[in-house]
């Protein structure tokens, strides 16, 4: 009689007494297995129509989908994105350019994206030194490349070097921008990325 793995899987092993047949042998361990392993699907249709009747999802069930790219698990009655990593923390240098009079200051500013529940997410942080920084004045910083830009403009506030706020641009084509209002005068010299973190940029 057949009995089944040290570990509580369920992977069926057929005993010395069973009769013998390959097929069977082989099947009942490649689909313990292959359950049990994060399983690859074109989409979230294809996975349906994969996982149905006798193999339909059960509790525990992990999948990763080639269209969204995101790991997904089976909680007993919906499949549940869970957080990946889309790309590291990047030096911005690597991800586009920088305008004239700017430069990386210290920690060196980098952007890093994730998926969290199924949201994307692009986080900054670090500082950008500034030759001059004129008040009141949107001031061009950084321009990303095409695969690093939001899909509409979104703004932010953060610290600088004066004490003072200063309002973040990023626009659709890419564009990086500053300001610090009046009272932060002209020797602003750094500006700072911590805190920034972009929701759904393709949106």
């Amino acid at each position: 009689m057949a009995t089944t793995d040290d570990y509580g899987q369920g992977v069926s092993i057929a005993s010395l007494t069973d009769p013998p047949h390959a097929e069977i042998l082989a099947r009942n361990i490649a689909n313990r297995i292959v359950e049990r392993s994060v399983m690859r699907f074109a989409s979230a249709a294809a996975r349906a129509a994969a996982l149905t009747g006798a193999t339909a999802p059960v509790e525990g069930m992990v999948t990763w989908l080639q269209d969204t790219n995101l790991l997904y698990v089976y909680d007993g009655t919906a499949w549940r994105p869970q957080s990946v990593l889309l790309m590291d923390w990047t030096a911005l240098s690597a991800l586009g350019a920088y305008a004239g009079g700017l430069s990386a200051g210290a920690p060196a500013p980098r952007m890093r994206k994730l998926a969290d529940l199924g949201t994307e997410i692009w986080e900054l942080e670090g500082t950008l030194n500034i030759s001059v920084l004129p008040a009141a004045t949107t001031t061009l910083a950084f321009t990303f490349s095409s695969l690093h830009r939001v899909a509409t403009g979104r703004g932010f506030m953060t610290y600088n070097s004066s004490h003072h706020g200063c309002r973040v641009t990023i626009a659709p084509d890419g564009k990086l921008s500053v300001s610090v209002p009046t009272e932060a005068g002209s020797g602003v010299s750094q500006i700072r990325l911590d805190g920034i973190r972009i929701t759904n940029p393709g949106a």
